[in-house]
């Protein structure tokens, strides 16, 4: 009988669902678009945050580096050599660094990923090749053969997915690596990598072996079973405390930091996403507020129907379960569109979301998504539609026949509908609130000065490898690179530099002033260091403070100078100039050079807009040569219309010198912007459609009112009444729900704006003129949703109104 009476209400529920079609539209857009987003984004969280990583007992992986006074820095060689030595706490403990290489021998030179590792890499990650062997203790050693591993990805598409490319010889940085294995499909470390190379062939270098250098490598180790991640850090920190003592001169000051490789995958994205989560939250709780509205509107609409069904034996639980029959029906719609709509919504998230975004290949619509969506489908329609469904099954038979105006259910009816707005209008509200903030946040940051002018500059990367290019040789093939994209047509002006704005410093290091006293070690100044061409802050467009400029008299054999920024000048001479004092990087008792300061140029945003700027020093590239350069030119025209130009004039030079990373300032700048601008377009779409929900709602709530209240209405005319009172009457009654729910949001928002503060720049999550204009929007579009069904009320005829049932 049961299976028989649900089967009845689901009939007769599409049946009245299809005689509703602008009902059951409304209501399936409102669901659609609050389970659609909630499980694009949920889906997103899943596979970056939540799902485990795809490594073996991923949970027992953690990430190490060290800790100096200006925040995390890579691990020295020696340093980690003491560590694996020392720690008790883990199975193994390998390094690594990314080591971008130039690929030559196969088809045209090209730029490949990379990874430098330890011989236990694969070991401690828990991955075993697919084809042949992984690097052995053995690789580490000084003069060992150079051996790679290549990703399967790249065995396909280089090598033809031939089992026979064990064995063979890539060519890499000019020298030769024997490939010993191929790493199974899918596999992953921080990013994808085409090849993973061994430590031999630069275990001997004595910068390598410098324990106060830090040369981009972090370690990754696997905790023995039982011992948990803050117990390891508890031993690493002890461990980076003994170093100290032992090597005061080098580890001053220098601490480690142990995390879940899990977590330090996702840092940067974190607080991102679960905002973002929160926001989704806020929007799928206002849609399912809505389809209660909705509901509740329909079954005081069927109020007859009801008391009909009760008048004939049915029972309080039997309408209740019809009523809830029908909400789960609807919603169990809502849930598939949502999830359809879903899939859509999650293309379009992965289009935008931040370059270098860790995991974003991993994200898609899954099982665990799919039961997210049913989770929704159910809040909204078993927990949201048993509102209604209590509500409306709770009619008694015969006061409900009479037909009567009695105002009781009526009354009853609109007092849970108002609630329920107002609990939307808050909802909205801090999504809305949440959008400012972040618009306030964008408009910050592209306010903030930069120190060049990054529109029609275009920039490209090369790497000069093998032993072939000495010094002299890449001094004059600067010289003749330069000569020739300066001469190329639509090109102004040209430069190299180690470093670009923006993208971070490749170079940092400490150094010493040779008139000041020499501070403590962990105490010594540290700076951002970039050889920069003649011809750098002229293509930049960067100021001249003080000074003057890199030219033609800075040679190889001409006295040794710099250009420091403002910030240095300004924290290490305040009131007095930097012209004409000297620097020597490297530690006091290092053999370096003194450089005399020339210029003072305005500082230069290095390591992301919303970052402060950090000391910076340039040096004349023809006294300072690096492998590793990028091109910037700067053309009066579109720049990437130029780029075709600008390579064809590099490869007259060396046709085999592959270029990559070719990308304008402008793009440069927008990728540092992607995480804000994408958190701010997510939310303002989420705000707009919490808005329009809201607004919609609370036109239906004061639309019944004013239709369960027509006879009222009449009587009041009838008796002097004058329209605007009534217009008055009505906008009154439906603003104080906006204006309870304004409250409510307003306090919501102030309890939840130490969690979107990080997200933040220049704006406090408190800002009054963001919350000013929030609350004056929201309650400007809630005016014209009251106003317009309190004008219908005075278009009403006293004489019908007193004759209407």
């Amino acid at each position: 009988m049961l299976l028989d009476n649900l089967r009845q209400d689901l009939r007769y529920a599409c049946r009245s669902y299809l005689r509703a079609p602008s009902f059951t539209l409304a209501i399936l857009t409102t669901l659609a678009l609050g389970i659609g987003a909630s499980t694009a984004i949920f889906s997103m969280v899943n596979g970056i945050l939540l799902r485990p990583l795809p490594l073996p007992d991923a949970d027992r992986l953690v990430y190490l580096n060290e800790l100096g006074k200006g925040g995390q820095i890579s691990v020295s060689w020696p340093n980690f050599v003491d560590w694996r030595s020392r720690a008790r706490a883990f199975e193994g403990l390998a390094i690594s660094r990314e080591e971008p290489l130039t690929l030559t021998g196969l088809t045209q030179p090209e730029r490949v990923r990379a990874r430098r590792t330890t011989g236990n890499f694969f070991r401690v990650v828990g991955v075993e090749p697919r084809l042949g062997r992984t690097f052995r203790d053995e690789d580490d050693r000084a003069g060992a053969e150079p051996t790679a591993i290549v990703s399967h990805e790249f065995w396909q598409t280089h090598l033809g997915g031939d089992a026979s490319a064990l064995g063979r010889i890539l060519t890499l940085d000019a020298r030769a690596h024997v490939i010993v294995g191929i790493l199974p499909p899918g596999f992953r470390y921080l990013r994808p990598y085409d090849v993973f190379v061994s430590m031999g062939p630069i275990v001997g270098d004595r910068f390598l072996n410098d324990r106060g250098n830090h040369q981009g490598y972090n370690a990754v180790g696997r905790l023995r079973p039982g011992v948990t991640v803050e117990s390891a850090a508890r031993e690493m920190s002890a461990i980076g405390l003994d170093l100290q003592r032992e090597h005061p001169d080098t580890n001053a000051g220098i601490d480690v930091r142990t995390e879940p490789l899990a977590a330090r995958l996702v840092a940067q994205v974190r607080l991102t996403l679960l905002v973002l989560m929160g926001a989704v939250g806020c929007l799928l709780l206002v849609a399912c507020v809505n389809v209660a509205n909705l509901l509740i509107a329909r079954g005081s609409a069927r109020q007859h129907e009801l008391a009909v069904r009760a008048a004939l034996g049915g029972g309080r639980i039997r309408l209740t379960l019809q009523m809830l029959a029908e909400s789960t029906l609807i919603s169990a719609v809502g849930g598939v569109l949502g999830v359809a709509l879903s899939a859509w919504l999650l293309r379009l998230l992965v289009s935008v979301a931040p370059e270098g975004t860790p995991r974003l290949d991993e994200v898609r619509i899954d099982t665990t998504a799919c039961l997210f969506a049913l989770g929704a489908a159910a809040l909204s329609g078993v927990v949201f539609g048993a509102f209604p469904a209590f509500h409306a099954a709770g009619r008694r038979g015969q006061a409900a026949l009479t037909r009567s105006r009695a105002a009781g259910a009526s009354a009853s009816s609109h007092r849970l509908r108002r609630g329920l707005m107002a609990i939307e209008v808050a909802l909205a509200l801090m999504l809305l609130t949440g959008a400012g903030l972040m618009m306030r946040t964008l408009q910050e940051i592209t306010r903030v000065e930069t120190g060049f002018q990054a529109d029609h500059l275009l920039t490209m990367r090369f790497s000069l490898t093998g032993e072939q290019w000495t010094d002299p040789r890449r001094q004059q093939f600067y010289r003749d690179l330069l000569t020739d994209v300066r001469g190329t047509a639509g090109v102004t002006n040209a430069a190299l530099a180690f470093s670009l704005p923006i993208e971070g410093s490749n170079w940092n290091s400490i150094f010493i002033v040779r008139d000041k006293p020499i501070p403590p070690r962990s105490e010594l100044p540290n700076a951002a260091f970039s050889p920069v061409s003649d011809g750098y802050f002229e293509t930049m467009s960067t100021k001249l403070v003080a000074g003057r400029l890199f030219g033609q008299q800075d040679t190889p054999t001409s006295p040794n100078v710099v250009i420091v920024n403002a910030t240095l000048a300004r924290r290490l001479w305040p009131g007095a100039s930097a012209i004409g004092r000297s620097i020597k990087q490297g530690w006091p008792e290092s053999p370096g050079t003194w450089r005399e300061i020339v210029g003072v140029v305005a500082d230069v945003k290095f390591e992301g807009v919303t970052v402060d700027t950090p000391m910076q020093v340039y040096l004349p590239l023809t006294q300072e040569s690096a492998r590793g350069l990028a091109i910037i030119a700067r053309t009066p025209a579109e720049p990437t219309a130029m780029i075709s130009a600008v390579q064809t004039a590099v490869h007259r030079i060396d046709k085999d010198l592959p270029l990559y990373a070719v990308r304008t300032m402008d793009q440069v700048l927008d990728t540092s912007m992607a995480r804000e601008r994408m958190s701010m377009l997510l939310l303002i779409v989420f705000a707009t459609v919490a808005l329009t929900l809201a607004s919609v709602g609370l036109y239906g709530v004061v639309a019944h009112g004013v239709t369960e209240r027509t006879h009222e209405i009449g009587v009041r005319m009838a008796l002097g009444a004058e329209p605007r009172h009534v217009l008055g009457l009505v906008v009154r009654q439906g603003l104080s729900m906006a204006l309870i729910g304004t409250a409510i949001g307003v306090a919501g928002a102030m309890a939840l704006s130490r969690t979107v503060q990080g997200l933040l720049f220049g704006v406090t999550a408190t800002d009054p003129a963001t919350f000013a204009a929030v609350i004056a929007m929201l309650l400007g579009v809630a005016l014209i949703a009251c106003y317009v069904p309190a004008w219908r009320a005075t278009r009403v005829d006293p004489t019908t109104a007193l004759r209407a049932e």
